[in-house]
């Protein structure tokens, strides 16, 4: 992982090649996408994550049925299997207000090496409330955690998707 106070960069390997890896990361996104606060709404009841494929197409966290879907990004680039970049906002952010992740996909001797560059961050304050209180370094390494504990979820569905198509 590493950073400046606009961005973080996190990176892992999967053992799939690329156009596997972008579809568990775009199609998968429910089943690798972490549950509870920390990672979704907050929102109370069940949900579940989507990406809408395509320029145009959002980053949509559903509820029961009946609930509006919270989206929380509209993406800007959709290059399968190389890029994905989407806006980004969440619960803390005010209207208008977004950052950018940037999903790249390169092939490597073990799979794919995905890294996440979420950007733009220092068009917020330090008393934001997405910042939680934090600034600089701390902030930084706050979402490179977010970051890398869903890398990590990612690794391990695309390493079972492996297996799978192994047997």
């Amino acid at each position: 992982m590493s950073s400046s106070t606009d961005r973080v960069v996190v990176t892992t390997v999967v053992s799939v090649d690329p156009a596997t890896a972008f579809g568990v990361f775009t199609d998968e996104v429910d089943a690798w996408w972490k549950r509870g606060p920390r990672f979704r709404s907050g929102r109370p009841g069940e949900s579940r994550m989507r990406f809408e494929p395509g320029i145009g197409g959002r980053l949509l966290e559903e509820f029961d049925e009946g609930a509006d879907a919270f989206v929380l990004g509209r993406i800007t680039a959709w290059e399968p299997p190389r890029q994905l970049v989407f806006e980004m906002g969440g619960r803390d952010f005010r209207a208008g207000e977004k950052t950018w992740v940037d999903v790249r996909f390169e092939p490597t001797d073990a799979g794919t090496r995905v890294t996440v560059e979420h950007r733009g961050w220092d068009a917020f304050p330090d008393d934001h409330p997405v910042r939680h209180g934090l600034v600089g370094g701390a902030f930084s390494s706050m979402i490179g955690v977010f970051w890398a504990d869903l890398l990590v979820s990612v690794r391990e569905r695309a390493g079972r998707g492996a297996e799978r198509r192994e047997e």
